[in-house]
């Protein structure tokens, strides 16, 4: 087994390897362009990105042009690929160290992780698009490492809160300030490591719940299973049903965005070990239906940062977690059931009192 990550027995980082595309943090990139001389700045994206943001002093290649490029790069100084999200970004800079250009790298978590983290002048997009009315925001809890999510059409202003927290004051405020109704509360799944936020939302708002149809809620709710779609405005959530964290786990699809709760994390996944997990139906889940999307789609976990001894990283790609993601790599069903049931740290404290909690209200 790989090492441990921090004080945790069972590791969720995935170890270097040998021949790994070299990948470069966002403020590690800062910090290298304002040395001299400065990395050459790969923009791999469709020329039509670049309109929305990109980073100064660049140069524009996009991947499927790259090989006609390659006369005209340096081999003796670093390369940094660079797209949206990473992803892009890490095939260019393979495709870079298998023709020669040993220096190459890839820009971690690509312009939207480095706009967060190393440089806020930078437009971070979708949300920044004025061509389309959607609207995605992401509000971080730092103190429990937990992400809930509010998807708006501006133009008809309603929105969608998913996985909420307890304090809902933020997420009012942000309706209020903008206009928005509140169509739906979705919880992708009972929660066991935080207090969840959804009646409070829907006493405050009117605003229905919704939960899986295998979910043991108790208090008022509304049912989806696979298939299912939850409307607000021009939009529509679609509703894939991914058991295996729990039983009553959905990652809900919303165009090329999935916002996977505990099924899927950025380089790990959630444990099966705690309740009515099955590491047997999250394998499923991953590979007969997560895995089989595009690899551009976007990524928006329910975990982030060292609470949960992941990065500190909000979003990644289908993609690039296929190609870096450690439980994606155990290769079989055998090798990830091992690898779910084996050394894990004991069941928290308070896991029974959080989950009967959410299931009450």
């Amino acid at each position: 087994m790989a090492a441990t990550a921090g004080p945790l027995p069972h590791p969720f980082f995935r170890p270097p390897r040998a021949g790994a595309v070299a990948l470069i943090a966002p403020r590690e990139l800062r910090a290298l362009l304002a040395a001299q001389p400065p990395p050459v700045l790969l923009d791999v994206r469709p020329a039509r990105e670049r309109r929305l943001a990109r980073l100064p002093n660049d140069r524009a290649v996009p991947l499927e042009e790259l090989e006609r490029a390659l006369p005209s790069l340096p081999r003796d100084r670093p390369i940094v690929a660079y797209d949206h999200l990473g992803f892009r970004a890490r095939l260019a800079a393979e495709f870079l160290e298998a023709r020669g250009w040993p220096l190459a790298a890839a820009l971690e978590g690509g312009l939207d992780e480095y706009a967060r983290v190393a440089d806020g002048s930078i437009p971070r997009y979708p949300a920044d698009d004025p061509a389309t009315p959607l609207l995605l925001l992401q509000l971080p809890r730092p103190e429990t490492g937990c992400l809930a999510y509010v998807v708006a059409d501006a133009d008809a202003r309603q929105a969608v809160v998913i996985d909420p927290g307890v304090d809902v004051a933020p997420y009012r405020a942000l309706l209020a300030r903008e206009g928005w109704a509140l169509a739906a509360v979705v919880e992708t799944h009972t929660h066991a490591d935080h207090l969840a936020g959804h009646a409070a939302l829907h006493a405050a708002t009117g605003a229905p719940i919704y939960v899986s149809r295998r979910s043991p809620a108790q208090y008022p709710h509304r049912t989806l299973e696979e298939g299912s779609a939850i409307e607000f405005g021009g939009e529509s959530i679609g509703v894939l049903e991914t058991p295996g964290h729990t039983r009553d786990h959905l990652t809900l699809r919303l165009r090329d965005k999935i916002f996977t709760g505990d099924t899927l994390l950025l380089g790990a996944c959630g444990r099966t070990d705690l309740g009515d997990g099955s590491p047997d139906l999250l394998w499923a889940s991953l590979t007969e239906k997560l895995l089989r999307l595009p690899d551009a789609t976007e990524v928006y976990p329910a975990h982030f940062g060292a609470h949960h001894a992941l990065p500190d990283r909000y979003v990644s790609t289908v993609g690039f977690e296929r190609t870096t993601n450690e439980a994606l790599g155990q290769g079989s069903l055998a090798a990830f059931r091992r690898y779910m049931t084996e050394g894990w740290p004991p069941k928290p404290t308070d896991f029974d009192r959080i989950v009967a909690a959410n299931l009450e209200e």
